[in-house]
């Protein structure tokens, strides 16, 4: 590859007018200027990135660390990170990390983003780096949790009312008759998951229906474990009136459980999900879903980690908790309503509204 000095000696000019060109640091006349530029063409010449961000203390770049890239939640997320960063004057770059909800694969990753001399890091955390994260923040280094925290580790955040939505969604399935309610929960060590069963917990307690453990099915979180764990569900005696799905790949393969069962949702059993998805609004029925601002959570955990990054903030770390949507569907309607209407044109039937 060509280095500055090829450069220099084509265009028969000193090392440091390149780099004034290259830089534009100073006044070039344009005849000089334009012989570098054609030099720097016809080489194919390329700045050493990583010797410049190091005489500049940073390197314009970012990691961002998520738990599953397959997971529409995380991909619109990553696509907020990136409509912030792509938009600043100086270029940001990032690193984008995919941990599969593995804290040793998390650990590996931040490893390797610390010696890329990252400038800042967007993490959704798996759970077990508490000791990594910490030594982070005693070093002052930028840091934002996004979708999740860890307890005890005090660090910009961006989440939403994982609690409160789900008992919207209990409180919704109770509304409609529902009383034998059950859970399939994604086995995960995020707060989000924990916060969304201690919601269902709630509202079942006020209602005071049935907490048995039986109603509460855990797998991992991808869609063939997620239909596994729904036959469990499907196999209780008797069948629970509606579930309650903790993730967008719980409802997929709760839907799955049910389709190879040969029941019909709603009217043998009721879903409503935690995660909408584009796909939501096209099954028969349609699902009820929590709908998270997904793109706005990466936008605003890109917002914070760069002003942080750029020193135009201090004081303690802020945590923002951003607004959810429940989206009624048919999915959740009683059983005796979705039966009436089973026959019904197409038309006849309640478009989605959000609550």
């Amino acid at each position: 590859m060509a280095n500055i000095r090829d450069v220099a000696s084509r265009a028969g000019v000193s090392v440091a007018t390149v780099s004034h060109v290259v830089n534009e640091s100073r006044f070039v006349a344009d005849e000089t200027k334009a012989r570098v530029l054609s030099a720097i063409s016809e080489l194919n010449y390329r700045r050493d990135g990583i010797a410049r961000s190091l005489r500049r203390s940073h390197t314009g770049t970012i990691g961002a660390i998520i738990s599953d890239v397959t997971n529409p939640f995380f991909s619109d997320l990553v696509k907020g990170i990136d409509n912030v960063v792509h938009n600043l004057p100086n270029r940001v770059n990032v690193m984008l990390c995919n941990t599969e909800e593995d804290p040793a694969k998390e650990r590996a990753y931040l490893d390797v983003l610390m010696e890329k001399r990252v400038d800042g890091l967007i993490v959704a955390p798996a759970g077990d780096n508490r000791a990594y994260f910490q030594s982070l923040i005693e070093q002052s280094f930028p840091l934002v949790f996004v979708d999740r925290t860890l307890s005890g580790i005090d660090v910009e955040s961006v989440e939403v009312d994982n609690l409160g939505a789900s008992a919207s969604v209990i409180r919704h399935l109770i509304d409609q008759g529902h009383r034998r309610i059950a859970v399939l929960k994604a086995t995960l060590q995020a707060n989000s998951i924990g916060n969304r069963l201690s919601g269902y917990e709630q509202e079942i307690a006020v209602a005071g229906l049935s907490t048995s453990l039986e109603l509460v099915v855990e797998c991992a979180s991808d869609i063939v474990s997620a239909q596994v764990g729904g036959t469990k569900l499907l196999d209780l005696d008797p069948l629970p009136d509606a579930v309650f799905c903790t993730n967008n790949f719980m409802t997929l393969g709760m839907v799955r459980a049910i389709n190879a069962r040969g029941l019909r949702c709603p009217e043998d059993i009721a879903i409503a999900g935690f995660d909408d998805f584009l796909w939501a609004d096209a099954f028969r029925p349609r699902i009820t879903a929590v709908a998270q601002p997904s793109i706005e959570m990466g936008e605003e955990a890109a917002r914070l980690l760069m002003s942080r990054i750029a020193k135009t903030r201090s004081g303690p770390p802020v945590h923002r908790l951003l607004d959810t949507s429940l989206i009624v569907r048919e999915s959740s309607r009683p059983r005796q309503l979705s039966q009436s209407l089973a026959s019904a044109p197409t038309g006849d039937r309640a478009p989605s509204e959000r609550v």
